[in-house]
């Protein structure tokens, strides 16, 4: 595991210079370096015609297509696995322009850097009633901070760390897309990504600032028609199946190893 610290990439739209000035302030009193990447605006998107987008797939397991600003959101993730690859980054903090740091921040990120339990991914997500469901403590980080296994696989793609490694794994999974990029993340049975959490997590959403997304993403509505309507129930079912078993096969055959760093 390389000891350096890593590059800090903020995804955040070009014009949006309100958010970008919030965050300078917020990462400025984190001590931590940073640098901000260019979102891709994918409001205009025609998700009927859009590249890199797998229609039948998200339809028959969803029912519905994702929203533009979803597809947006995961092209600028991508951008920024992308250039990690290019330029050999061994390691990369990806946020969004919404968080809010915890004063220890900086430090979760060197203890993080200096472990010997080995990662590919650790997400800065979960709420407080997720951690009390399963939380599995491996290795205490710093002060009240520990790497942890969910249970479960907490949506969220707002602040994460990740290896070279995973940067490319995850592209190798984004040359056709079906699901936003949190969800993506969670999937770890299919990527075969070491992915654990910071328990507590050391950053959290603004929830006064509006998401960029939008509220449109929690519109569950079925807008499937004829066969693909009728069966729904059985292609929606397999996509739960397999998420369900997924989760669970993920937590329960790396208790061994969590075991050992505890």
């Amino acid at each position: 595991m390389t000891r350096d610290l890593p590059r800090i990439f903020v995804i955040n739209l070009a014009g949006d210079t309100g958010r970008r000035d919030i965050m300078r302030v917020r990462l400025n009193a984190a001590r931590v370096n940073y640098e901000f990447f260019e979102a891709v605006n994918g409001r205009a998107f025609d998700m009927a015609t859009t590249p890199f987008y797998d229609r039948a797939r998200r339809r028959a397991a969803f029912g519905r297509d994702m929203i533009p600003a979803e597809m947006g959101c995961l092209l600028s993730h991508r951008g920024i696995f992308e250039k990690m690859d290019r330029e050999n980054i061994p390691a990369a903090v990806v946020l969004e322009d919404d968080v809010i740091f915890e004063p220890e921040f900086a430090d979760v990120l060197n203890a993080l850097m200096t472990t010997t339990r080995k990662w590919d991914v650790i997400r800065f997500v979960g709420s407080a009633k997720i951690y009390k469901r399963g939380c599995r403590k491996i290795a205490p980080l710093f002060d009240k901070y520990w790497m942890a296994r969910l249970p479960t696989a907490p949506g969220g793609a707002h602040g994460y760390l990740l290896t070279l490694k995973a940067a490319r794994v995850m592209l190798k999974h984004m040359q056709m897309n079906w699901m936003p990029i949190d969800t993506l993340q969670g999937r770890t049975w299919e990527t075969g990504l070491e992915t654990l959490v910071v328990y507590p997590a050391p950053l959290r959403i603004d929830q006064e600032v509006e998401t960029t997304i939008g509220d449109a993403r929690f519109d569950k509505t079925i807008t499937l028609e004829g066969w693909p309507r009728k069966m729904f129930f059985l292609t929606r079912g397999w996509f739960k199946l397999n998420e369900t078993l997924g989760k669970k096969w993920t937590y329960l055959a790396s208790w061994p190893r969590d075991r050992c760093h505890r």
